[in-house]
C-alpha cells in the first residue's frame, strides 16, 4: 500500500497562501485515497489581522478545512497567547493536538493536548510525538512549564513504540535537535521538523530515520510517499511542493480580521507619525509608556517598532494592529552603570539602522534607530544621565526594553543579566495605555 503524508510547518499566518494549501489537499485526497496531513506547529501568527481577530481560533478553522489529521505547537502558539487563550485554542479543533514537554504549574497537559497520539491511518498504526522548543522563561510568566523536549520524547517513544507500526515525532525544534533525535533514540521512523525555517528538498536520512521540513510561510508543502508491505514500512521518500506553482485560491481573511478590529479605541484626534531616522512623537510616548510601565529607571526601543503612522480620529484595534503588529513582549532587565554605558554607546552606533530584520518576533521590515528614554547623553564629554543624574558605573539600573533584544544579536549583556519576561502584553497594549494617559 502506498500513503501520502503532507505536512507544513511555520505557516505564521500567511493565509493567502496557506488558502492555495487547502484547495491542493482536496485535490490530493481526490487522487490518492490514502493521504494524512500534519501540521508542526507556528501556523498561528498574531501579526495577521484575523489572528489577532479572533486569538488564533481562526488559524484552527483553516486547520480544520485542511483536513489536518494531528498538529503540534509552536512557540507562537505557546507564548504569544494569553494562558486562556491557549488553553481553549484547540477547543473547536477537528484534528487532534499532541505536544510532551508543555505543562501547566500542576503537571496537566494544556487542555485538548495529548502527549502522544495513536492513529490508524488505513490500516496501520501511526504513534505521533509533538514537541516544541524550550522557550523556558517566557512559558513561565505565562503559568506554564516547559520541560527538556529530547528526553521528554525520549519518553513517549519508550511508551508507545511496542504499539505503532510507524512513530513520526512532529518537531518544532529546530533542524539540528531533529539530527540529534535521529542519532539518540531508536525506534523513530521520521522527524517532520519546524521552528528554525529550513527545508529538506528531498528529505534527509539520519540514523535511518527520514527528516522532513517544508521552510516557511506556507512556501512549500511536504510530500511524503510512504509504501508499505502489510504493515512493514519499507519504502520512504520525501519531495516539497513549491506553493508557487499552485493556483490562487480567492479568500477574505484580511477583511475578515479588520472587520472584528474595526472596535474604536482612541475617538480624540491623533497625529502618530512614523519616522525611522529621526525622533517621533510616536516612540517617545511608547518608549515612556514602556518605562512607567514596568517602574524601570530608563527604556529603549527602536523606531521601527511603529511600522504604520496614523493621523485622524477614531482610532481603532485595527489601526493598532497595523501600527504595531508584532507578537513581542518587554523585559525589564537589571544591568550595572557601567554594563548601561555600554549598551547606550553601542546603540549610538546604530549598525542596524538599514537592515532589514526577520524574526525575533519583528513584524516590520527596517529596523531604524534606537530611542531612549530617561537616558541623557553629551557626547563631547561621553557622559550619560539616567533621569538627570550621571551614570554610577556600580550603581544597579533598570532597563525596560523589548524581549527581541535578549536572544544575543543586538546586545550581549542581556543574554546572562537577570531580567523578567513581561506576559501577556504586547506592544500593541502599552500603546493603548499611552494614548488613554495623554
Amino acid at each position: 500500500m502506498e500513503l501520502k503524508l503532507y505536512h507544513t510547518n511555520d505557516v505564521h499566518s500567511h493565509l493567502t497562501t496557506y488558502n492555495k494549501i487547502i484547495r491542493f489537499l482536496d485535490d490530493k485526497r481526490a487522487q490518492f485515497p490514502h493521504t494524512y496531513y500534519v501540521d508542526i506547529g507556528d501556523h498561528v501568527d498574531r501579526s495577521h489581522p484575523f489572528t489577532e481577530g479572533t486569538l488564533g481560533r481562526g488559524n484552527i478553522e483553516l486547520l480544520n478545512q485542511a483536513g489536518a489529521g494531528v498538529a503540534t505547537i509552536g512557540n507562537n502558539e505557546g507564548i504569544t497567547l494569553t494562558h486562556e487563550d491557549f488553553n481553549h485554542l484547540y477547543d473547536d479543533a477537528n484534528f487532534q493536538v499532541t505536544c510532551c514537554n508543555v505543562y501547566d504549574l500542576d503537571g496537566r497537559l494544556p487542555r485538548n493536548v495529548k502527549s502522544h497520539v495513536i492513529e490508524d491511518i488505513h490500516g496501520i498504526t501511526f504513534g505521533f510525538i509533538g514537541a516544541t522548543a524550550e522557550f523556558t522563561p517566557f512559558y513561565k510568566a505565562l503559568g506554564w512549564n516547559v520541560t527538556e523536549p529530547i528526553d521528554a520524547i525520549r519518553e513517549e517513544v519508550q511508551q508507545i513504540k511496542r504499539q505503532c507500526d510507524v512513530i513520526v515525532i512532529l518537531s518544532h525544534l529546530g533542524k539540528f535537535a531533529d539530527q540529534r533525535l535521529a542519532e539518540e533514540i531508536s525506534g523513530i521512523d521520521i522527524i517532520l521538523g519546524a521552528h528554525t525555517h529550513h527545508h529538506f528538498e528531498k528529505g534527509h536520512i539520519v540514523n535511518g530515520v527520514l527528516l522532513g521540513a517544508a521552510g516557511r510561510y506556507g512556501e512549500y508543502i511536504g510530500e511524503l510517499t510512504l509504501i508499505f508491505e502489510g504493515r512493514q514500512l519499507v519504502s520512504k521518500k520525501a519531495r516539497l511542493i513549491n506553493t508557487d506553482e499552485l493556483t490562487d485560491a480567492e479568500e477574505d481573511y484580511y477583511d475578515r480580521g479588520r472587520e472584528i478590529l474595526n472596535e474604536v479605541v482612541v475617538e480624540k484626534e491623533l497625529t502618530l507619525p512614523r519616522r525611522l531616522y529621526s525622533a517621533s512623537f510616536t516612540t517617545a510616548l511608547l518608549a515612556r509608556e514602556i518605562r512607567l510601565f514596568l517602574n524601570a529607571d530608563c527604556a529603549l526601543i527602536n523606531s521601527g517598532i511603529i511600522v504604520e503612522g496614523f493621523t485622524g480620529t477614531g482610532f481603532t484595534k485595527y489601526d493598532l494592529h497595523k501600527m504595531l503588529p508584532h507578537p513581542i513582549n518587554l523585559v525589564k532587565i537589571k544591568l550595572s552603570g557601567r554594563e548601561l554605558m555600554e549598551v547606550i554607546a553601542m546603540s549610538m552606533k546604530h549598525e542596524q539602522r538599514d537592515e532589514i530584520v526577520k524574526g525575533f518576533g519583528f513584524r516590520g521590515d527596517i529596523f531604524g534607530m534606537y530611542v531612549f528614554d530617561n537616558v541623557g547623553i553629551i557626547q563631547s564629554e561621553r557622559q550619560f544621565y539616567v533621569d538627570g543624574q550621571v551614570i554610577d558605573a556600580h550603581q544597579e539600573y533598570t532597563l525596560a526594553t523589548l524581549d527581541m533584544y535578549t536572544f544575543g544579536r543586538f546586545f550581549p549583556q542581556f543574554v546572562q543579566n537577570d531580567k523578567e519576561y513581561i506576559m501577556p502584553e504586547f506592544l500593541r497594549d502599552i500603546m493603548i495605555l499611552a494614548l488613554k494617559h495623554r
